[in-house]
């Protein structure tokens, strides 16, 4: 979608409020700002009537120097927008002499929709030009069409020259017709009382908006009522630019915010006593409970076998495992490879024994509840008893401190600070324990996604120094992980502003933070900023000490299979010194099969 702002004489010849509105224009995401031009004077030969004697006022008050307009396009273009500009006689054209194809595209005005000679006029200077349609019949408009057919590059907007226009009276279905009758881009030029109406626009097939910006919708200006304010124009660019990815690709496709909600909304069968192998399931036996953590009775009906073949423990919940033999562990072969390229997977200390049991390589990444955290505090040596102390151990510090607060050590808070600092150092406490039974480092990995109201650069410093005074202070460094910049946080989607854009990268480099970089996470952030996740890659990969490893797709295709995505081969990424973890989405579910399917594709590759 391509969104132009149109300054008109919204900025009532003063070239401060021009430079604001385009500031405005480009902060929004509005892909051009335009001007319209008429020469200072002569343009109106009558004013007796009243409203010719207004109009003629207020384009003479408003009335900016060409060499004025043309600095004015160049801060358009260094803001990263096209630049264009209407006329209504193309005599006026020359006012702005050799220069004048320094713009990027032409408008000719609604008025002047039948003036050929100003049309051709304006396309021989070989730009794209824009054609508006508003106060014509079918007839003339179909004519026009016609007539400018041979153009090579014209875009035709439906209007309706009322300003404003009311609710009812935008006639959008016309838009379809428009587009039926020319195979050139069509679009939408918007004086409407109510700027939502251009979402419908949208939805009838409009690529390319026009929006007059003012500063004050209420203001005295005669275009002032039909245009957007600031926040106005902020929110129609946010929904415009966004409108290919809100449609979809017309598939259904589950997020995984969607399965997180499902596996926590929805109830699975749970053991109500010991059940043995052989035994068969029912009522006597299971109870349905959430969370959705194994199997429904759907479930069991349709695979047609409702004995166990492996014991069940009393709570436990019924899963497809307890239908299947024990999985045999992973070959000497693949876990010297593992362990050759330090490869790790995430463990959560429910399913640590089972998982170290299947994959008995050296490295593993404790990722952990804000819960578990604390049972560490209460007691350190009953939890490291549950932890097999021949490995060697990273930890990942949980992303809440309770059940709805995002850790946040910086946050004005007093309770989430003083809650989520508790966390940390818990962890740290743990790290410096492993580190002592096993003789290796552990590094721990943190999500610090909240930005401070002082913003960024003091938000990264402090978090510096305060993740120094917590980890690396006492012997054990914490490093921030690299985020995306749409997050599955509370079962639904936020935004990020955090270690996820090209202007963190900017600071994080600068100021030198050391980071664990999570190449999934990477390739979403660039994706959602339509930048190469690459080129990001190659400048971060200098400050990571800890890299997680699966593969991406879109902006929320997290962790999914290597091949599926835009990773490529994983391989280039095994080298070095970093601990590498497998961040294959649920890769831990059905005892590690999604990290057992990751370790084969890297191992017969690159093995």
């Amino acid at each position: 979608m391509k969104v132009i702002a149109e300054l008109g004489i919204n900025h009532r010849g003063s070239s401060g409020v021009a430079e604001q509105l385009i500031d405005i224009a480009a902060d929004a995401g509005a892909w051009a700002a335009k001007f319209q031009y008429r020469a200072r004077h002569g343009f109106y030969q009558a004013t007796d009537e009243i409203g010719d004697e207004i109009l003629s006022r207020e384009i003479d008050d408003s009335y900016i120097s060409p060499d004025t307009v043309l600095q004015l396009a160049d801060r358009i273009r260094r803001k990263g927008m096209a630049a264009g500009i209407s006329f209504f006689k193309f005599e006026d054209s020359a006012d702005f002499g050799d220069r004048i194809r320094e713009f990027d595209f032409f408008k000719v005005p609604s008025a002047e929709l039948l003036n050929e000679d100003l049309i051709f006029s304006m396309a021989g200077l070989g730009k794209p030009l824009i054609l508006s349609t508003g106060g014509h019949s079918e007839e003339d408009i179909f004519r026009a069409i016609e007539a400018t057919a041979s153009i090579a590059d014209v875009t035709y907007l439906h209007c309706i020259s009322n300003y404003p226009v009311l609710l009812g009276n935008q006639q959008m279905r016309f838009l379809r017709t428009l587009r039926e009758k020319t195979g050139s881009a069509i679009g939408y030029s918007s004086h409407d009382q109510d700027w939502e109406v251009c979402l419908v626009a949208a939805a009838n097939g409009a690529t390319v908006f026009e929006r007059h910006l003012t500063m004050d919708k209420l203001g005295q200006g005669i275009d002032d009522s039909s245009s957007s304010d600031p926040q106005e124009f902020r929110r129609m660019c946010k929904l415009l630019n966004a409108y290919d990815e809100v449609q979809g690709s017309g598939r259904r496709e589950v997020n995984q915010g969607e399965r997180i909600n499902m596996q926590n909304l929805g109830s699975s069968l749970y053991a109500s006593r010991d059940i043995a192998p052989g035994e068969t399931l029912s009522a006597d036996n299971t109870v349905v409970k959430a969370p959705r953590k194994g199997l429904t009775w759907s479930d069991v009906k349709r695979r047609g076998a409702p004995a166990v073949r492996r014991p069940v423990a009393a709570g436990a919940a019924v899963s497809g495992l307890h239908f299947s033999e024990a999985k045999a562990p992973l070959e000497g072969a693949l876990v010297a490879f593992c362990d050759d390229r330090q490869l790790s997977i995430p463990l959560r200390l429910h399913d640590a024994e089972v998982l170290q049991k299947r994959f008995p390589i050296r490295n593993n990444e404790l990722h952990l509840s804000c819960q578990e955290v604390g049972s560490f505090g209460e007691d350190m040596a009953a939890g490291l008893a549950q932890l097999d102390l021949s490995r060697h151990y990273s930890i990942h510090i949980p992303d809440y401190i309770d059940s709805k607060t995002l850790i946040d050590p910086l946050a004005g808070d007093d309770r989430i600070r003083a809650g989520s600092l508790r966390i940390i150092e818990t962890c740290v406490d743990l790290a410096l324990e492993l580190q002592a039974k096993t003789g290796a480092t552990v590094p721990i990995v943190g999500s610090f996604s909240r930005l401070r109201p002082e913003g960024k650069k003091d938000t990264y410093l402090r978090l510096r120094d305060c993740l120094e005074e917590t980890g690396s202070a006492r012997g054990s460094p914490i490093y921030p992980q690299w985020l995306p910049r749409i997050a599955w946080y509370f079962g639904g989607a936020d935004v990020l502003d955090m270690f996820c854009g090209a202007n963190d990268i900017d600071i994080v480099v600068e100021i030198g933070m050391e980071l664990c970089l999570d190449l999934s996470h990477l390739i979403l952030s660039a994706n959602y900023a339509k930048d190469d996740w690459r080129q990001w890659c190659d400048r971060l990969m200098p400050l990571a000490r800890h890299i997680h490893i699966a593969d991406a797709i879109g902006i929320d295709g997290e962790g999914i299979e290597f091949g599926r995505g835009d990773l490529g081969d994983p391989g280039v990424y095994l080298d070095g010194p970093q601990r590498k973890v497998l961040e294959v989405w649920q890769g831990h579910l059905s005892e590690g099969d999604g990290f057992d399917n990751a370790i084969r594709q890297l191992g017969e590759k690159h093995g």
